[in-house]
């Protein structure tokens, strides 16, 4: 009778539209909701006296601000590292372990840290890359793009290398993954037609794309190129998810995604709702930088029903204005914030310290 009545009330949240966690995996809420900011080795600099103080003063201010949460750069979209790495190239100016400070600061004031990879960017051509030029997307003139071809096993086992690296040496609870998925430039969709590509593609699935004419979506050969390159990242979060659970403590995986999951499964293969559905990872961070509030809270609204309550969902807030790009002053952050806490999203990340400054600060610390 028990299982009767269980199933009846699942079919009924269900209709009613009530979020239930992934099958086999309740989601688990936080203690708190999570105040973060993104963050850059840059802004602290490195000389190591002067970025020890700067670390110090910016993260008590951070914590009188209310912020919990700090996602630390630790891979860079040239392919530098910031962490004590015998896989990746580490930054020459950062002679001294970086993250290592960073995460015993952050520790020192009971924030949490996620360590943050630009996963397939390798603008400058580093190490293995380096070595292995034929890594990179190239487009079907086989000219290349400075990124890693998440199709090729080779390079998605060279990029979870430096993950697992840095969450065996450190006591992380978290990584955090930044481009996750093919470029967006120089067009969508950029997704690499190098032989090896080709080949595997027709291993898996019979179709020579070299002799399919009709390339748009109403080709069914060319909707099997994008849905197999669109696995292709997924595969790596697949394998990085298992190579994190073999470690001997629980590591979660956040992300910072698109912010119109339909288009960015399609454009730049990253399907971020079966990654949720899944269970793959943990959060969620859709970048969702305007000053506009009525196109933010649409698509936070639109990110809460595709998570659908498997992941936390942390809408990212961009902060600041320069000369390309006018996002939320004080003002509009503090309403985009009390938007996504009035629809219980889990919390809020700053893009970033270089402009999250004194003015939002204060406004902040008001919420306290």
């Amino acid at each position: 009778m028990k299982q009767h009545v269980g199933c009846i009330l699942f079919l009924f949240l269900s209709w009613m539209g009530v979020a239930l966690p992934a099958a086999g995996k309740p989601m688990e809420k936080p203690s708190a909701r999570v105040r973060g900011v993104w963050m850059h080795p840059g802004f602290f600099g490195p000389d190591k006296s002067i970025a020890k103080e700067k670390m110090q003063a910016t993260l008590d201010a951070y914590a009188q601000a209310g912020i919990n949460t700090l996602f630390i750069l630790v891979k860079n979209t040239t392919g530098h590292v910031y962490f004590n790495s015998e896989i990746g190239q580490r930054d020459n100016a950062y002679d001294w372990d970086f993250f290592a400070l960073f995460l015993s600061e952050a520790e020192k004031r009971k924030m949490e840290v996620h360590p943050w990879f630009c996963v397939f960017p390798e603008i400058a051509m580093l190490g293995q890359v380096g070595r292995h030029p034929e890594w990179l997307i190239s487009n079907p003139k086989r000219e290349m793009v400075a990124v890693a071809n998440p199709a090729l096993p080779a390079v998605r086992a060279y990029e979870k290398s430096m993950i697992l690296e840095l969450a065996q040496k450190y006591a992380v609870r978290w990584v955090h993954l930044d481009y996750i998925r093919y470029p967006c430039e120089p067009v969508e969709p950029y997704f690499s037609f190098d032989r090896e590509t080709l080949r595997l593609f027709k291993e898996d699935t019979g179709i020579d794309l070299t002799t399919v004419k009709n390339r748009d979506t109403g080709s069914i050969a060319w909707n099997e190129w994008l849905h197999w390159n669109r696995e292709r990242v997924t595969l790596f979060i697949r394998e990085l998810r298992t190579g994190l659970d073999a470690i001997n403590r629980k590591v979660k995986i956040s992300a910072a995604v698109f912010n119109d999951a339909a288009t960015a499964r399609i454009m730049v293969g990253q399907d971020w709702v079966t990654w949720a559905q899944e269970g793959l990872v943990d959060m969620v961070s859709p970048m969702l930088y305007t000053d506009r509030c009525d196109h933010f809270e649409k698509k936070v609204r639109q990110a809460m029903a595709d998570r659908r309550g498997r992941v936390q969902l942390c809408p990212g807030i961009g902060v600041g204005s320069n000369s390309l790009y006018q996002w939320a002053s004080p003002e509009s952050m503090i309403k985009q914030i009390a938007f996504c806490d009035s629809i219980n999203a889990d919390g809020v990340v700053f893009f970033s310290s270089y402009s999250l400054d004194q003015p939002f600060l204060e406004k902040l610390q008001g919420l306290k």
